[in-house]
């Protein structure tokens, strides 16, 4: 299959399994994208070695074989119950991957079929359709002999003095000798066989005997012709069956003991009627008949207007039994396809416009390289260009088995290690793989350096219809040069896709240049050429003995040396540095006019505008700022001075300059300084900041103003200036992840001490609520701190009511594999809490971290939390391996006696609002980051802070707590850790209040931030104000 094709369809499907959770089987998918079942199984099977170790894709399979205790048998499978599966089987006759799917707990499928759905099928049945009365004899064999169907003809008078029967009916007549063996609870009365009272034996006429010849020599003309009919019947459109009537049928019993079943519907459409015979009978046989006669006088005038349906008749036998037993299965031809119907072509809308609507990128960049330059040559290549241009690849060929000895992105091998064809592999590469996507090719050998934006900038210029074959003239006039690169447009890669196989025959040549300009003039009959539409496509040739510094002045004097798109032989990787430097520069001064350019329009053509719209922003051209709709939109300015800054929140009256702020603010005052001192012609120098503001806009970027102290160096004389300066944003950039899900299990921590047991109780009650029951993949663990004299086992355990309600919850959720365990921490003397010392909870989750395997996600959780399924899935979403970690700022509810003080009683579940509580931007106790990364970031760290490996090196950790700059597990990622961290309010993860005890600090600094910890967590301003006004009133 075409892996563009193989692409999108795997692109498709993970749509279906990922984005709209399906169970994807072969069938349906093979119906889904119109391709065979034998494609869809290759599609099926693509997918799942694509994403099953990255995403946690299941699969199952279909088993068909001969058992070995006989007998052949079907089954659909777990992939991981394969190889159990198989040992029932003596023999296999067919395995396929049948489905995949996102995990499930208890997996069930429901198997349908349709019989129109056939057109992609693997199994095409091809049998005859056949009659009523075959498969009468298939199911009972010689039994149904016993039963004959007589078809009674219609009789017609002749003439006043001979008396004529018409009848219509289909009767089933039973021998004598059979009578008397069947019995009522007999085998044939329980398949439905008509039972008939016994009479005596009638001696039957010569004549009678005739008239039954001619009706069994009718009746197998019938029999045939309605086999005829049957298989026309078959054909019959589904629309014509829907409209058929069907009707009653009456059952009448006749003195000879045969039954009679007569269609009393007109069917629409029915069979063509037989002939009827004119049979006369004697007068002595007349009298004998009379009573005869006159029921049929009857049954004619009934069946006056009626038509009958012989075909039918061995169906109405059928349902005369069935009135008789209704266990009798019948046969319902009417509800089944008399005719295959053609499937109707799905249309599959693709997932971009852009395919859609056939748009392509523009430039694709084919770098010919081999393994010894990738380190070289090619990295200074990927990052010179790789951010400019659409798509970038890099070609090698490579023995099988082995590695390139550097991995970026774009690296493609060919095991193919003859070196005439590597060009040939790299068009098959882009064949198969881009050729729908891209409107221009630059394919190039790793010799020269290629000014991107030049490059672009001379495609974005041409037409796309064109065909574009365009270069350097090699040895041989009308072939390109690869060492300085060919660009060739989509409608000549096409072409030569048609012809590739006379290419790689005809490859003779030593040279890639003659070889590949060869293939290109066969399939295009083009020569190579440098200019098109009027534009040259302009290359520079170094001389051998070219020196930069010395060479680059008498360079930068040609004419086409600064719209070069190619520059070439380069053999030194630091050239390729050293040109992108040069081209960055002039580019830079280029762009900077523009923008001065643009400014002087703006503000030359701003009184042409409104009266009311004439402000023009500043600088000019940038986003003009946030316009309050009221005061409480209003940004802050906060002051600042050379060390501190006041009133950056509302929480913080003042706070020293530090790290990245501090160093930021300073290289403003740096700036400022020297600009004013440029513009004065150094006649100034810069003494002091006497005062400084900054405010932070979401829509503009970061102000300043500055009020700067200078002095005359003339004259010493003091000169104050005050001036504005903006940083405005950049352009908004996607930042490409790894792809994660939602089906990752969760591995939640909660470390408890003594003075929290029935918070832990509390929590695990909810735990089972929230996770066990709703079968959410969560594990929990439960890390039991006993203080050093603290019992630990037996019935004097000071956690047994912890650990007994954790039993029972496990062998009550057994069999649903959700459980919760419980790890057993014993501290050093004089410590007794977790939640002072952050040390401490370092050393807690070095022994957890033991306890889980480096590919599980850990979120780090305190008590008075109530999980949601929501937040769950976001830290799922949020946390990525080797990559991201994720801290939520959690809501922390305010003291209830406070916040719930005119209310009668306090809430369950907290509100989201400043009444009640606030989110604590200084909390860090909730932390969700894989062990793999934790482990990564503890070993660089394990010099400054050791790793706990037992509960007795915890006492050589605390001591670190007095020194040690990290205040938490959130700040040590952030110091010692290069992954991001995304950290967010969480709306759904809310906290309970809590007492915080302050007296067990170890040292002042967290002394001091528990005290500010628990006073913020009082209440809001108004509420605190309110409560000191009661009092004073009340003392008063």
């Amino acid at each position: 299959m075409n892996t563009e094709i193989l692409n999108e369809h795997l692109e498709t499907l993970a749509g279906h399994v990922f984005d709209n959770d399906k169970l994807v089987t072969y069938k349906w998918l093979s119906k889904e994208l119109q391709v065979h079942v034998n494609i869809a199984k290759q599609i099926l099977w693509n997918f799942y070695q694509k994403y099953h170790s990255s995403n946690n894709i299941e699969c199952t399979y279909l088993l068909i074989g001969h058992l070995k205790e006989k007998g052949m048998h079907v089954e659909v499978v777990r992939d991981s119950d394969v190889s159990k599966a198989k040992e029932k089987f003596s023999k296999i006759i067919s395995e396929h991957v049948y489905s995949v799917h996102k995990p499930i707990m208890d997996l069930q499928l429901l198997a349908t079929a349709n019989s129109g759905d056939i057109k992609y099928s693997a199994i095409k049945f091809d049998a005859k359709m056949r009659s009523d009365e075959e498969m009468q004899l298939l199911r009972w064999g010689t039994a149904a002999k016993q039963v004959t169907i007589e078809n009674v003809l219609d009789f017609k008078s002749v003439d006043s003095t001979n008396l004529c029967m018409t009848e219509k009916n289909t009767t089933k007549k039973i021998s004598p000798q059979t009578e008397n063996l069947v019995k009522k609870g007999s085998l044939d009365y329980f398949f439905g066989k008509l039972i008939v009272p016994s009479k005596s034996v009638e001696v039957m006429s010569s004549e009678k005997k005739d008239n039954n010849a001619r009706k069994e020599l009718i009746e197998e003309k019938v029999i045939r012709e309605n086999k005829n009919l049957l298989e026309r019947k078959w054909n019959r459109s589904k629309e014509t069956d829907e409209i058929a009537k069907k009707r009653k049928r009456t059952i009448t019993q006749n003195d000879s003991s045969d039954s009679e079943i007569q269609n009393g519907v007109e069917m629409k459409e029915s069979f063509p009627q037989t002939e009827s015979e004119t049979l006369v009978k004697p007068k002595s046989l007349v009298s004998e008949n009379k009573k005869e006669k006159e029921k049929t006088r009857r049954k004619e005038k009934k069946a006056e207007t009626k038509k009958h349906d012989v075909a039918e008749s061995f169906d109405h036998s059928l349902n005369t039994l069935g009135d008789i037993d209704p266990y009798e299965p019948r046969i319902n031809t009417d509800s089944k396809p008399q005719q295959i119907q053609k499937a109707r072509k799905a249309f599959v809308r693709p997932r971009y416009y852009s395919t859609e609507l056939g748009i392509r990128e523009k430039l694709f960049v084919g770098i010919i390289t081999s393994r010894e330059h990738l380190h070289s040559r090619d990295v200074a290549l990927n990052k010179t260009i790789a951010h400019i241009v659409d798509k970038i690849r890099y070609f090698i060929s490579i023995p099988e088995g082995t590695k390139p000895n550097v991995s970026f992105p774009g690296i493609v091998g060919f095991t193919d290690t003859r070196s005439i064809l590597k060009p040939f592999h790299a068009l098959k590469y882009i064949v198969d793989n881009y050729l729908e996507s891209y409107d221009y090719y630059f394919l190039t050998k790793d010799v020269n350096y290629i000014n991107a934006r030049s490059l672009v900038e001379f495609v974005n210029k041409i037409a796309v219809s064109q065909n574009i074959h365009m270069g350097v003239q090699s040895e041989i006039d009308t072939y390109c040069s690869l060492e300085s690169g060919i660009l060739l447009s989509n409608s000549v890669i096409r072409e030569m896709k048609n012809n590739l196989d006379w290419c790689v025959k005809n490859a003779y040549s030593d040279s890639d240049d003659v070889n590949f300009g060869r293939c290109i003039l066969h399939s295009t009959s083009m020569p190579c050429s440098n200019h098109i539409e009027g534009r040259n496509l302009t290359f520079v040739q170094l001389k051998s003995t070219f020196n930069f510094e010395k060479d680059l002045a008498q360079l930068i004097e040609q004419n086409e040396f600064q719209n070069s798109v190619s520059i070439y032989p380069i053999y030194d990787h630091k050239l390729i540095y050293k040109f992108n430097m040069y081209f960055a520069a002039i580019n830079s001064i280029k762009v900077h006019k523009q923008i001065s350019d643009i400014r002087k329009i703006i503000s030359a053509t701003a009184h042409l505008g409104p009266a009311n719209q004439r402000n023009i922003s500043w600088p000019i051209g940038n986003q003009p700022g946030n316009r309050p709709l009221g005061r409480f939109d209003v940004l802050r300015w906060s002051y600042f001075n050379m060390s501190h800054i006041f009133f950056e929140t509302d929480f913080i009256n003042i706070q020293e300059l530090k790290g990245d702020t501090k160093a930021d603010i300073d290289n403003v005052i740096n700036t400022a300084a020297n600009n004013i001192i440029s513009k004065h012609d150094n006649k100034l120098s810069f003494v002091r900041l006497l005062n400084g503001y900054l405010k932070f806009d979401a829509s503009r970027g970061m102000d300043y103003i500055l009020d700067l102290v200078f002095n005359e160096v003339a004259t010493s004389k003091e000169i104050r200036k005050r001036i504005e300066i903006c940083k405005p944003l950049g352009k908004v950039e996607i930042i490409p992840v790894p792809y994660v899900t939602e089906n990752t299990r969760i591995n939640i921590i909660i470390t408890i001490d003594l003075s929290k047991k029935q918070d832990a109780v509390n929590f695990i009650e909810h735990y089972s609520q929230n996770c066990m029951e709703k079968k959410c993949k969560t594990y929990l663990m439960m890390v039991l701190l006993y203080n050093s004299d603290s019992p630990s086992k037996g019935k004097g355990d000071v956690y047994l009511d912890v650990k007994t309600y954790i039993s029972m919850l496990n062998e009550k959720y057994k069999k649903d594999q959700s459980k919760i365990t419980w790890l057993s921490i014993r501290l050093p003397v004089n410590v007794t809490s977790v939640d002072l010392d952050p040390m401490l909870k370092i050393a807690v989750t070095d022994l957890c971290a033991k306890k889980f395997s480096s590919e599980s996600l850990v979120l780090l959780v305190e008590t008075g939390t109530k999980l949601k399924v929501d937040y769950l899935n976001r830290v799922r979403m949020n946390t990525i391996t080797r990559y991201q970690i994720f801290s939520p700022i959690p809501f922390i509810e305010y003291h209830p006696d406070i916040i719930y003080a005119d209310e009668a009683a306090t809430h369950d579940e907290v509100d989201v609002n400043s009444n009640y509580g606030k989110y604590d931007e200084q909390n860090y106790n909730n932390i969700a980051f894989y062990v793999k990364d934790y482990n990564a970031m503890r070993q660089t760290l394990e010099a400054n802070i050791p790793l706990v490996r037992s509960d007795k090196d915890i006492a050589t950790l605390l001591k670190l707590s007095k020194h040690s700059p990290v205040t938490s597990l959130f700040e040590m990622y952030v110091s010692f850790s290069d992954m991001h961290v995304f950290r967010a309010i969480e709306p759904t993860l809310k906290i309970k209040y809590k007492d915080v005890n302050c007296d067990d600090a170890s040292n002042d600094n967290i002394y001091k931030n528990c005290l500010k910890l628990r006073n913020n967590h009082l209440g809001k301003r108004s509420q605190l104000a309110r409560l000191i006004l009661d009092y004073q009133s009340y003392q008063t």
